[in-house]
C-alpha cells in the first residue's frame, strides 16, 4: 500500500513537471498563428515584440495596430496601436479563478498606460484583462474585467465591468455585468444603470468559426437610462437571435428592441416593441462567403484588391442567396400610450425575377418595383385622435385642448377615412397596405409609387 502510494505521488509530480515542457512548443506555434491571422485582416498588423519563456509558462508582448484609413481615407497614415501582454501558465496544476486544473491559463492584458492622462483607475490593474483556462478536452472557461474608471474632472464615471463564460463541444455561454455609467454634462447629463450582456451560442467552436447559421441568442439589457433632465427609459432590452433549419439549410435572424417604459416631461409610453426578422437565408451562401474571404485574406491585405474580389464573389453567387426567396419582416411593432395602444406588422419579399446585378440592388426603384409588401396597422380610436391633436397643436402653436385644434384634427382623420386610407371598426382605426409591381393598394384603392 505504501509503495503504491509512493508510485502514485511520483507519477503526479512527474506529470506536473514534464507536461508544461510538452505544451510550450504548441503554445508558441499558436501565438505565431494568431499574429499571422491578424496580419491577414485588412488594415490590421501585429508583431511579437518580446518573448520570455520559462518551464511553467511564457510571456509575449504583442503590438497590434489598425490603419484608420480603413474607416476614413482622410486619415491615411494614422494608426491606432495597443500593446497586449499575453502571459500563460502551463498545466496540469493551475490555481486560477476559473479552476484548479487545466491544460493552460492565459491572461491577456491591455495595460493602457498611455491613457492615464485622460482616465484614472487603480494603478495595480490593467485597463482590460481577459483570463482563459483551457481544459484537457478542448473546453475552456474565460473571465474578463474592466476596472472602475473616471476622468480628471469626474464628469465621467464608470463603475467597472466583469464577465465570465464557458465553451464546450456543444455551446458557448457568457454573461457580463456593468452597474453604472455617468456622464455629468451640464446641458445633457446621461446615466445608464444595470447593464447586462448575455450570450448563448448552441454550437461548437468549429461550427462558429465557419461563419454559417446555428441556433444562438444574444441579449443586451439595461435597467434604466436617464437622458437629460426630463427623459427616462426603463426595462430596455435588445435581443439578437439566429436559427438554422437542418432540413432546408435555411437560416434566420431576428432582432428585437423592447422598452418597458419611456417617460418624457410627464408623457409616458409603455411596452414599446419592435421585432424584425430576416428569413429564408441560404446557409451555403454564407459558408461559401466565409471560405472565400478567408482564402482571400491569406493571399493579400490590399483593401482595393479585397473589396474588388468580394464584389465579384457577390455577383457570381447572388443567385444562391435569392433563390431561397429571403424575406424581411416586422413581426411586431407595438406600444401603449395613456390614451390607448397600437400594433403593426409587415412582410416583404422579392417577386420572381431573373438574377439582378449588384448595381441594380443598390437602386431604390429596383426594390419599389420588385418587392412584394403587405402591412397591417391597428390603433385605438382615442389614441389616433390624441396624436393628431398633439401634431396640430404643435403646428398651430396652440394648446392641445383648443377647440380649433380638436376640430382640425378631426377633419384630417375624417379625410383619411373618406379617401379610403383607413377605416374605423370597434373603436379601432385599421389600415391594410400592399405593394407589388410598383403599385400600392389600400382597401382596393391603387396608386403608383414610381
Amino acid at each position: 500500500m505504501k509503495k503504491t502510494l509512493t508510485v502514485l505521488v511520483f507519477t503526479l509530480v512527474a506529470a506536473c513537471i514534464v507536461t508544461p515542457k510538452i505544451i510550450a512548443p504548441t503554445y508558441q506555434e499558436k501565438m505565431a498563428d494568431i499574429v499571422s491571422n491578424i496580419n491577414n485582416a485588412p488594415g490590421y498588423s501585429a508583431k511579437i515584440v518580446s518573448t520570455n519563456a520559462a518551464w511553467f509558462g511564457a510571456e509575449n508582448k504583442v503590438l497590434v495596430s489598425f490603419d484608420t484609413a480603413q474607416i476614413d481615407p482622410a486619415l491615411q497614415g494614422e494608426k491606432l496601436e495597443a500593446e497586449l501582454v499575453i502571459e500563460t501558465h502551463y498545466g496540469p496544476l493551475l490555481f486560477s479563478r476559473n479552476g484548479v486544473f487545466g491544460l493552460y491559463e492565459t491572461d491577456i492584458r491591455f495595460v493602457g498606460e498611455t491613457l492615464r492622462n485622460e482616465l484614472s483607475w487603480d494603478e495595480s490593474q490593467p485597463l482590460y484583462q481577459l483570463s482563459v483556462l483551457g481544459g484537457f478536452t478542448g473546453n475552456f472557461k474565460l473571465a474578463d474585467t474592466i476596472p472602475a474608471l473616471s476622468n480628471p474632472t469626474n464628469t465621467f464615471t464608470f463603475s467597472g465591468y466583469a464577465g465570465k463564460g464557458e465553451m464546450n463541444d456543444k455551446e458557448f455561454i457568457y454573461e457580463g455585468v456593468l452597474d453604472q455609467i455617468d456622464v455629468d454634462d451640464v446641458y445633457s447629463p446621461t446615466k445608464a444603470e444595470g447593464l447586462t450582456v448575455s450570450v448563448e451560442l448552441n454550437a461548437d467552436l468549429e461550427t462558429i468559426m465557419k461563419g454559417g447559421f446555428y441556433d444562438s441568442m444574444m441579449d443586451l439589457s439595461l435597467d434604466k437610462l436617464t437622458l437629460g433632465m426630463g427623459t427616462e427609459l426603463s426595462g430596455i432590452t435588445i435581443g439578437l437571435s439566429s436559427a438554422l433549419d437542418r432540413d432546408t439549410q435555411l437560416g434566420s435572424l431576428e432582432i428585437g428592441y423592447f422598452i418597458k417604459e419611456v417617460a418624457y416631461e410627464g408623457f409616458t409610453v409603455s411596452d414599446l416593441a419592435l421585432v424584425t426578422e430576416l428569413d429564408n437565408l441560404s446557409n451555403k451562401f454564407f459558408l461559401d462567403y466565409k471560405n472565400f474571404s478567408d482564402s482571400l485574406l491569406a493571399e493579400t491585405n490590399s483593401p482595393d484588391s479585397i473589396y474588388g474580389a468580394l464584389f465579384v464573389f457577390m455577383q457570381d453567387n447572388i443567385d444562391e442567396l435569392l433563390t431561397a426567396k429571403p424575406e424581411f419582416n416586422i413581426t411586431d411593432f407595438s406600444g401603449t400610450f395613456p390614451e390607448g395602444s397600437f400594433n403593426a406588422s409587415l412582410t416583404s419579399k422579392l417577386a420572381d425575377i431573373s438574377t439582378p446585378t449588384i448595381d441594380e440592388l443598390t437602386i431604390p426603384e429596383f426594390w419599389l418595383y420588385n418587392a412584394i409588401i403587405a402591412a397591417n396597422i391597428e390603433a385605438d380610436e382615442v389614441l389616433v385622435r390624441s396624436l393628431a391633436e398633439r401634431f396640430i397643436a404643435d403646428k398651430m402653436r396652440a394648446p392641445v385642448t383648443a377647440p380649433e385644434v380638436k376640430q382640425q384634427a378631426q377633419i384630417i382623420i375624417d379625410g383619411l377615412i373618406q379617401q379610403g386610407l383607413m377605416k374605423l371598426e370597434n373603436d379601432k382605426y385599421l389600415s391594410e397596405i400592399t405593394i407589388e409591381e410598383g403599385q400600392g393598394e389600400i382597401y382596393g384603392m391603387t396608386f403608383p409609387l414610381m
